[in-house]
């Protein structure tokens, strides 16, 4: 069975997959100021709109909240922080609606992000800006993504692979791998942009 890796295109015929990349990049921006300006139910709509949408691209349920993982990690930290702040101020935590409001807008921005990367190929990404050294260098930006999504999850199952189990000395041992793997294709791409311009 293939993995899924977060970020990852997926191949279809759909009339999100033929918009230009260009488009969708940025689409991206407007979406997320909108986002923001706009009330809590305007991202709760917008959520309800992309998860319609992913499955009449026939995304899976997996593919479509995988991405989303980023946020579940972040409302953990910031929830957290609540609690120990209040533990240590020996007070209840308290107005915790303003966090719930911003973690849904992230969830909604993140959302649609995730169906951008989804529907356009990585080639799509690097040449929707032209050939010239911004669009090169932004190009290579917005692939990084996608890319150090695919390394860890090699990565994580070379290491399950090996008989090793998820915990801290996982992260401890892997994630200085990742640097280094995400440091040796950085290098190569630099290369081989030098060698093209000549």
């Amino acid at each position: 069975m293939k993995q899924y890796t977060a970020f990852s295109y997926k191949q279809g015929n759909s009339f999100l997959h033929r918009c230009p990349a260009l488009l969708k990049i940025l689409f991206i921006p407007v979406i997320s100021i909108a986002v923001f300006k706009l009330p809590a139910a305007a991202a709760i709509l917008l959520i309800i709109i992309h998860t319609i949408l992913g499955f009449a691209l026939h995304f899976t349920l997996r593919e479509l909240f995988c991405d989303l993982k980023a946020v579940i990690y972040y409302a953990a930290i910031l929830i957290f922080a609540k609690l120990i702040g209040a533990a240590f101020s020996k007070q209840l935590p308290q107005d915790f609606l303003p966090t719930l409001l911003l973690l849904l807008k992230l969830f909604c921005v993140l959302q649609t992000a995730s169906l951008v990367f989804k529907t356009s190929t990585s080639l799509q990404l690097r040449q929707a800006f032209g050939n010239n050294a911004f669009s090169e260098t932004l190009g290579l930006f917005i692939c990084f993504i996608p890319q150090v999504s695919k390394n860890w999850e090699q990565i994580k199952n070379a290491w399950y692979a090996r008989g090793g189990k998820k915990s801290i000395r996982m992260l401890c041992v892997l994630l200085p791998v990742l640097f280094s793997v995400g440091m040796k294709q950085a290098w190569n791409s630099a290369r081989a942009l030098t060698i093209r311009k000549k």
